[in-house]
């Protein structure tokens, strides 16, 4: 009996070696971790299982006594051990071999979607091309980024920002092929690859993935809508490698979204554009620093009492090569840069500085100032108001703040603030462009502005245009029914001056009454302007002045 058992324990050793034999062929197998202390291993364990061959057949032919019996459990013990360690190696072999394919992965792949991150994208455009030269097919690229992500992304927060966009990764999955390549850039952008797709293919996939994205997102409740630009970008006629055909589907992207529309297509003249405008916004950032931002001032009228009542300030680049630049071209820029706090500061402390120089000189001219919706946004903005005035010695009566009608309803709750606390400063206020924004009547009423500037569309247009006659005429009507006064900006001839009196306008400003001037300028026109007499409305004619206040001194007829 004890013959048999010594026999089987043998055997069992025996075959827990060979086991062990195949295992430590794997890991000789293995490129990195194989070498030839697992070759010297295997062959021992070919000549332990010889050995317990022989053993065994020692045991078949021989009486057993405890002397082989305990060396038949250590030949046991010695194959169980090889059996283990071998095993255990290719277990942590197999281990670190996962957990570096996930670090891999993560390496590729965007850690919020998993979708293909930036690396994998021009890796798999770079395959597609090359398959495409093969082939001579055409390879499309596009560019697309989310409108409106980032009010909901700070509204709500971001874990409901980024589950959002596991939600639109989701839609684009489910619009595009298997074998197209959909990555997401970072933020909010996600990128496309199209193998052997052409321009009118790519359009319609760029139409898909809008309307993926119509039917609302139901977050905590709420019923949430965003939008996507896409640009296209086709390989060879956009890019002959991945980085030039990604950045011209980068740079189509931000045209789209420039221009509102759905997708736009890579336009060199576009891209040159972009890239003058990336300069300039350098250039702009520059000249804020290094003071080559001037100011223009133009004047206005009062038509109810005939009186000069003030100036608006009115920002000009003097570019050191390009000349006198205006605002329409570099305003939308400062904006896009992040640089309109900035410029705002410095148009609101020159327009105080050049108040307190014509003060020196016996004038006190009232000043109008345009702010951003930056400014209104900034609760801090008040105080450095405040400084201001009283580093200048400037009345606040003085100084009129311009925002615009759409302005008022970007987050309101701020807005109401911020201005609340600049009118408690003695700050006047006044809507500029209004008509051209969505504002209810019942938020007009209650916001302290008691002036109300009616946009120049309407103006220049009202002789030839009936429709645009009713609106200025209801608009005059309604602004003094809820005791504002009314500004008129873009009169440009007399015949519309003469209307506006009659509808009752209380003030006039545009090209018939002044350009925009230098403060230098303005002191001449002051001097030198004549407003001929017409019995049938006020004509004023300015005369120098040499009082102390210039805005109460009425002006010749």
């Amino acid at each position: 009996m004890l013959q048999v058992v010594a026999f089987l324990i043998v055997c069992m050793g025996a075959v827990l070696m060979v086991a062990s034999l195949g295992s430590a062929r794997q890991i000789c197998l293995e490129e990195k971790i194989g070498g030839r202390g697992w070759q010297f291993l295997g062959v021992l364990i070919v000549f332990f299982v010889i050995g317990y061959a022989l053993f065994c057949v020692y045991l078949f032919n021989h009486p057993v006594s405890t002397i082989e019996s305990t060396v038949a459990a250590v030949f046991f013990g010695g194959g169980l051990f090889v059996y283990l360690v071998v095993r255990s190696t290719l277990f942590s072999i197999a281990h670190v071999r996962q957990l570096a394919e996930k670090e891999r992965h993560r390496a590729l792949h965007d850690e919020l979607t998993d979708l293909p991150n930036r690396s994998l994208l021009e890796d798999r455009v770079d395959q597609a091309i090359l398959m495409a030269k093969r082939r001579r097919e055409p390879v499309a690229a596009l560019f697309m980024d989310l409108n409106d992500f980032k009010q909901i992304n700070d509204a709500l927060g971001h874990f409901y920002g980024d589950y959002l966009l596991q939600q639109v990764a989701h839609r684009f999955r489910g619009a595009v092929r298997a074998a197209d390549t959909l990555a997401r850039l970072g933020g909010d952008e996600f990128a496309l690859v199209l193998p052997g797709a052409g321009l009118a293919e790519a359009k319609k996939i760029a139409q898909k993935l809008a309307a993926s994205l119509e039917e609302p997102f139901l977050i905590e409740g709420h019923h949430l809508s965003v939008g996507v630009s896409t640009g296209i970008a086709i390989y060879p006629e956009h890019g002959e490698v991945s980085e030039n055909l990604l950045q011209s589907a980068d740079s189509a992207m931000y045209t789209a979204k420039r221009h509102e529309i759905l997708y736009a297509v890579y336009n060199p003249e576009e891209d040159r554009a972009s890239m003058n405008r990336l300069i300039l916004i350098g250039q702009l950032r520059n000249a804020i620093s290094n003071d080559q931002l001037v100011l223009h001032y133009q004047p206005k009228i009062s038509l109810s009492n005939g009186k000069f009542c003030g100036v608006e300030a009115l920002v000009r680049w003097q570019h050191p090569e390009q000349g006198m630049i205006p605002p329409n071209n570099f305003i939308p820029l400062a904006e896009q840069a992040g640089l309109i706090r900035q410029l705002s500061a410095w148009v609101l402390a020159r327009a105080l500085e050049q108040h307190a120089e014509w003060r020196e000189n016996g004038l006190c001219i009232p000043v109008s100032v345009n702010l951003s919706i930056k400014n209104l946004q900034d609760t801090e903005f008040p105080s450095r108001i405040e400084e201001l005035l009283r580093k200048w010695h400037m009345e606040p009566k003085l100084l009129t703040l311009e925002i615009t009608e759409s302005s008022m309803m970007t987050d309101p709750n701020r807005v109401k603030k911020v201005i609340g606390l600049l009118s408690e400063l003695g700050i006047k206020m006044s809507i500029d462009d209004f008509g051209t924004g969505y504002s209810s009547l019942a938020y007009l009423c209650r916001f302290p502005a008691m002036e109300i500037k009616i946009d120049k569309s309407f103006i220049t247009d009202m002789l030839r245009n009936e429709d645009n006659a009713v609106i200025v005429r209801s608009t005059i009507d309604m602004i003094h029914n809820i005791g504002r006064e009314v500004v008129a900006e873009g009169v440009e001839d007399e015949a519309t001056m003469k209307l506006l009196k009659k509808l009752g306008c209380d003030c006039l400003q545009g090209f018939h009454i002044s350009r925009p001037l230098s403060s230098e300028q303005l002191h001449s026109w002051l001097r030198e302007t004549n407003w001929h007499h017409d019995r049938d409305y006020v004509k004023p004619r300015l005369v120098a002045v040499q009082g102390p206040l210039l805005s109460n001194v009425p002006l010749k007829l």
